[in-house]
């Protein structure tokens, strides 16, 4: 009996423990010139394999729990910024990048695995809507990493960066939630309630509609616009964990 007891904590130890390590390997990323770039790449490749031996464990792909999905967001945001740094010149905004996935990774380690699924989660437009979603915020999280080195640099190159991943994140934000209502309605027969949690990520759907809107249509940019832009990474951002914590909101799923 002792020996269980030793051998779950030890688990949930190392449960704990192993999303530092591709977090402390982003943070080395910071290091001038290769070695940095290397390090890099390495905590991308070491976070997939944790999140592929997470996905074995649980014997499905891990998008089901705010552990799950808050380390998915972490290893989407850097994932495109790889792909990003492979094809262009992304000169100091990994100082904003790194740092960004690393404490967004850390977040999840203070959420315990759970290794228990519900029935109703077993589908795939729950699946879907989970990878589109949280997908959608590593587009929002390099967006918002590009508008604050515009804002910094004024280097108008990260001013379309900004925009352009945006358009992306919020297109892919917007199908999440159209899946999303289906499965809703299959899983609990209505595609949509208003607790605080549905309030606010409409809200935030809003609001970057309303952002791509002005910069497609009405031609704003510049200093407002980017500012604009990066708080609309924290509105998705209390969106998230902001509810259901700050403000009260009936249990979610994830």
């Amino acid at each position: 009996m002792f020996c269980s007891a030793g051998a779950d904590d030890t688990r949930e130890l190392l449960a704990v423990l192993i999303p530092l390590v591709p977090a402390v390997l982003y943070s080395l990323g910071l290091m001038e010139g290769r070695k940095g770039r290397y390090f890099f790449f390495a905590g991308l490749l070491c976070h997939l394999f944790f999140v592929a031996v997470r996905g074995i464990t649980l014997e499905t792909i891990p998008l089901t729990e705010k552990h799950d999905t808050i380390s998915f967001m972490a290893f989407s945001t850097g994932l495109l910024f790889a792909y990003l740094s492979l094809r262009h010149d992304l000169k100091g905004s990994s100082l904003i990048a790194l740092p960004l996935i690393s404490t967004i990774l850390v977040i999840a380690v203070f959420h315990k695995p759970i290794d228990t699924i519900a029935p109703l989660l077993r589908t795939p437009w729950f699946y879907i809507h989970s990878f589109l979603f949280f997908g959608s915020y590593g587009f929002f999280g390099v967006s918002f990493c590009a508008g604050l080195y515009f804002l910094a640099t004024r280097d108008r190159d990260f001013e379309s960066l900004q925009y352009r991943t945006a358009l992306s994140g919020w297109v892919m934000y917007t199908v999440a939630l159209i899946v999303g209502s289906v499965w809703f309605y299959i899983a609990y027969g209505t595609y949509w309630i208003w607790t605080p949690r549905e309030l606010w990520t409409t809200l935030a759907w809003f609001y970057f509609g309303l952002y791509l809107h002005a910069r497609m249509m009405k031609g704003f940019f510049g200093i407002p616009a980017a500012g604009i832009g990066v708080a609309g990474y924290a509105v998705l951002l209390f969106a998230y964990f902001g509810v259901g914590t700050v403000i009260p909101s009936p249990p979610t799923q994830f």
